[in-house]
């Protein structure tokens, strides 16, 4: 099976260049006008048997407008004069104004807009059938569902000076190192970034037993973080599985609570994650991030009932 590795020096627009690495794109127009916009395609498909694929973009240079689009597209998708979500098979994160294009010249509103030494990160789950993007190691939220296809990694420029370069995992991504930062001990953070690394990108279906015996570590800690790279991939029906599990062994936990909530939230189920969060609030009457979740689900209550 071949993962994308680099970026196709044959499935490009001419405005664009590839350094010798293959990983970083330099535009090369006059980034004038739509008509001088260029996006270049990886060298190999995502296969859905990975279950999720995720890689990064560097943004080394903006560029005079900020014109930056990250993001998959089908095959048969033009690559001149289009940037990635112009057109139908393409969908795409744009730098300049932070909307997600899908298939249309119109975006919708999503995240930041973002420029020079942001880092942003795309991940596909073809098991949740959703993508998501992050920002220097930060969860943007579900851009899109219903995943489905032959998709390519994608990147588009139309900016003077604009540069990107892809890490399409062969080094540890930003966005491991980010997710760690609420592990203490500081070789189980170790094992966290070492796990992120281990099953993104590949075939493995991680099983319990699996993640437990290559790691060397305990069930409950095992639960606790496949419970938590499952939500941090997006798979929050699993997630909210390990999770329930921990909670059985640790009825109070604390961390099982807030990525349960969390998850619940995210999937538009807020009775249960109004739930976790009364009992995280229980436990600590001045839990912080419990109450900015409860303001979040009562206004989400609140504009349903409109």
């Amino acid at each position: 099976m071949d993962l994308p590795t680099a970026w196709n020096l044959d499935d490009k627009s001419t405005f664009l260049s590839i350094n010798s690495s293959g990983l970083r794109v330099n535009y090369e127009g006059l980034g004038e006008s739509d008509d001088d916009i260029g996006a270049i395609r990886a060298n190999h498909p995502i296969p859905q048997q990975c279950n999720l694929f995720y890689y990064e973009v560097d943004i080394i240079n903006e560029g005079k407008n900020k014109i930056i689009g990250i993001g998959f597209c089908e095959k048969t998708v033009n690559l001149n004069k289009r940037m990635p979500g112009w057109e139908n098979g393409s969908w795409g994160y744009h730098g300049d104004d932070g909307k997600f294009f899908s298939c249309s010249g119109y975006g919708s509103p999503y995240g930041p807009s973002f420029s020079t030494g942001d880092t942003i990160g795309c991940c596909l789950n073809f098991k949740s059938n959703i993508v998501f993007y992050t920002k220097n190691g930060i969860n943007l939220g579900i851009a899109f569902r219903n995943l489905e296809g032959t998709l390519y990694p994608c990147v588009g420029l139309g900016s003077q000076g604009g540069s990107v370069e892809v890490n399409f995992g062969s080094k540890k991504f930003k966005y491991a190192e980010a997710t760690s930062e609420d592990i203490d001990d500081e070789l189980l953070k170790e094992k966290w970034i070492d796990a992120f690394n281990m099953y993104i990108n590949t075939t493995n279906i991680y099983v319990l037993e699996d993640l437990e015996n290559s790691l060397k570590i305990k069930q409950d800690t095992t639960l606790k973080f496949r419970g938590k790279f499952n939500f941090t991939m997006g798979s929050y029906e699993n997630a909210t599985s390990d999770l329930t599990k921990l909670l059985d062994i640790e009825p109070n936990s604390k961390f099982a609570l807030r990525y349960r909530a969390e998850a619940y939230y995210l999937m538009e189920k807020y009775k249960e994650s109004l739930n976790d969060v009364n009992k995280l609030l229980k436990i600590e009457t001045n839990d912080e991030w419990a109450s900015k979740l409860l303001a979040k689900i009562i206004e989400k209550n609140w504009s349903r009932h409109r």
